[in-house]
């Protein structure tokens, strides 16, 4: 995700390495690229999966999500779960994105970005990615980078990781972690805040439940490490959630999430961090 750097936000985008086939062995054919694709738990030691913003200082993205990938033709198309749509090439060892310099208006973060380079390779289950962007803001335009996007296949639905009680981590304005900014109109204001308090998980399947320390419940789709709202636009107390995704390894969980509250204000979470309670 490519975020809005005053009102800082997660880019929901994804990005793939291509590393090439060994001296010998047969590259992906297109089929093996489509499916459904998940990010892998974003580690901010390694890196893995954490995009760096040009900004002053750089600001470190997690990317977490999904990416569908299908076939168009000769193409292949790659629709984000923050709703952009990516027309690729297949090359001999990867995909790579064609024409270049795609541009979309990402309705989630409130800001539009324009990918310059995108690769993706394969192999059986795991898929790794780059990717170079372009993010546009009122402030100007900001480099976008994730040099080690890593993906898994998303299995079928289980809800096992996300079971019990979450607590968000200390919010961090520097970081951006669990900041939430609110947007309103009439008159025109942007208010920060920190997310505080628990959530709670149920349900071992596909569908799982959070509830929320408001006394509201939202009912969200797993497949895989990573959860989904489903379905958008849920409404509780007066706050409609339009987007939340999750993704989790048992410990610890990533999310973006974004709605309006009951003062009427857009709200975002863009880097969301809770740990298990």
């Amino acid at each position: 995700m490519i975020p809005f750097l005053q009102t800082p936000l997660a880019l929901a985008l994804s990005s793939l390495l291509a590393l090439g086939s060994p001296a010998g062995t047969p590259g992906p054919r297109p089929h093996d690229y489509l499916g459904t694709w998940n990010y892998d738990q974003p580690d901010r030691a390694t890196q893995r999966n954490i995009a760096v913003i040009g900004a002053t200082p750089p600001i470190h993205v997690p990317q977490i999500g999904d990416i569908v990938f299908t076939r168009t033709g000769a193409a292949i198309t790659g629709r984000t779960d923050q709703g952009c749509t990516w027309t690729f090439a297949v090359r001999p060892a990867s995909l790579e994105l064609d024409p270049p310099a795609q541009q979309c208006f990402n309705r989630v973060i409130g800001s539009a970005y324009t990918i310059t380079k995108w690769s993706v390779t394969v192999a059986g289950d795991h898929a790794r990615e780059s990717i170079e962007a372009v993010s546009h803001q009122p402030t100007g335009d900001y480099s976008f980078r994730l040099d080690d996007g890593r993906r898994t296949r998303a299995a079928a639905g289980s809800g096992a990781r996300f079971t019990g009680a979450w607590r968000y981590d200390p919010a961090d304005p520097q970081t951006r972690v669990n900041i939430v900014t609110t947007r309103h109109t009439a008159p025109d204001r942007v208010t920060q805040s920190p997310r505080q308090g628990t959530v709670t998980f149920t349900g071992r399947r596909g569908v799982v439940t959070a509830r929320t320390g408001d006394g509201c419940a939202w009912r969200l789709t797993a497949r895989g490490n990573t959860a989904k709202l489903d379905p958008a636009g849920q409404t509780c107390g007066g706050t409609t959630l339009t987007f939340w995704t999750v993704a989790s390894d048992g410990r610890r969980q990533a999310s973006v999430q974004a709605g309006t509250g009951p003062d009427g204000g857009t709200f975002l979470l863009s880097v969301g961090a809770l740990t298990r309670w």
